[in-house]
C-alpha cells in the first residue's frame, strides 16, 4: 500500500485581533485520512498553540489497521507563516508484519514558518512481534517558529517481545541542525531490554520542545526521565516507564512543567490490553 497526505494552514488576519488558522490544503488517501476537530477543552498545550493565532485543530484518523510490512506511507505538513495547528491522531499505531517479509514505513515532512506552531501529538505506537518498520520525520523550522513534538512507544503487545522498529527525528531551525537522533530497537544486533537502552522498561517516550521563550529544561520531569537542553531555544525529554500510562504521566508532567504552570488534562493513553 502507498499513501500520502498533505495539510497546509495560514494566517486568518480578517476575523479581527490576532486573527485565527485556516486550514489551506487537506488531501488525504486512505488510509491516511485527515479531519478537522473541535477542542474537547482548553489545556496547557491548546494555550501555548494559541499565543499567536487562534489555531488549527486537526487528527490523523487511519481508516486500515497496520502499517503491515510493504505499506509506505507519507505525510506532509505545512505550517504558515503566523499560522498555528494543533495536529493529533485519533488511535494508536499498530506497526504489523506483512505477508511477504517486506519493511513498512512511513515518513513525516514537516515545514514551519516564521511566527508559526505547530503541536505534533501522535498516538501510541505499538511494535507488534514480527513487524519491520521504520519512521522518519523530518521538521523544517523557521527561526522564529515554534514546536512541540510528542513520541510514545510501546515494544511489543502484552506478553510479547516486539519486533524491528527504527525511528529518526531530524530538527533544522533555517539552515542549521538542531536535534538530529535516530533509535533502532528489537533487532537480534541491537536488543532493547538491557540497560543501556531500556533498562526492561517496555514503554519509551519523548517530548521535543522548540521554543525560545521557555527554559532550558523542566523543574521537574520524573525520576525515570532526562533532559538534554537544545542550544537555548527548548529542550529534549526523554522517559521509560513500565507501562502506557505512567509513560504519558511522565511526558503531561514534563510538558505542564515546560510551557505552563497548569497541570494539563491528558489524553487517556491507550491501556496495553486494547493492544493484544
Amino acid at each position: 500500500m502507498r499513501a500520502r497526505a498533505r495539510l497546509g494552514t495560514e494566517h486568518d488576519a480578517s476575523s479581527g485581533g490576532r486573527g485565527r488558522t485556516r486550514v489551506r490544503i487537506l488531501r488525504s488517501e486512505w488510509p491516511l485520512m485527515l479531519r478537522t476537530t473541535a477542542p474537547l477543552r482548553r489545556d496547557v498545550i491548546s494555550g501555548w498553540a494559541s499565543r499567536g493565532a487562534d489555531p488549527a485543530r486537526l487528527h490523523l484518523a487511519a481508516a486500515a489497521a497496520g502499517p503491515v510490512g510493504g505499506d509506505a506511507l507519507h505525510l506532509e505538513v505545512v505550517v504558515g507563516a503566523g499560522s498555528a495547528l494543533v495536529l493529533g491522531e485519533v488511535s494508536p499505531t499498530l506497526l504489523l508484519p506483512g505477508p511477504r517479509g517486506e519493511p513498512s514505513s512511513i515518513r513525516v515532512d514537516i515545514r514551519v514558518g516564521a511566527g508559526a506552531t505547530l503541536a505534533w501529538l501522535p498516538q501510541l505506537v505499538i511494535a507488534a512481534r514480527g513487524c519491520s518498520h521504520r519512521t522518519e520525520v523530518h521538521v523544517h523550522l523557521d527561526p522564529e517558529a515554534r514546536l512541540l513534538l510528542r513520541e510514545e512507544v510501546l515494544l511489543g503487545r502484552h506478553g510479547e517481545a516486539p519486533g524491528a522498529l527504527a525511528q529518526r527525528l531530524r530538527v533544522t531551525v533555517g539552515d542549521r541542525p538542531l536535534h538530529d537522533q535516530e533509535l533502532v530497537l528489537g533487532t537480534p544486533s541491537s536488543g532493547w531490554s538491557g540497560p543501556a537502552v531500556a533498562a526492561d522498561h517496555p514503554c519509551l517516550g519523548s517530548l521535543l520542545l522548540v521554543d525560545p521563550a521557555v527554559p532550558e529544561g523542566p523543574r521537574t520531569a520524573g525520576s525515570a526521565a532526562a533532559t538534554m537542553p537544545l542550544a537555548g531555544r527548548g529542550c529534549l525529554v526523554t522517559a521509560l516507564a513500565p507501562d502506557t500510562s505512567g509513560l504519558r504521566e511522565q511526558l503531561d508532567a514534563a510538558c505542564a512543567d515546560l510551557i505552563g504552570d497548569e497541570q494539563p488534562q491528558p489524553v487517556p493513553a491507550a491501556p496495553t490490553r486494547a493492544a493484544r
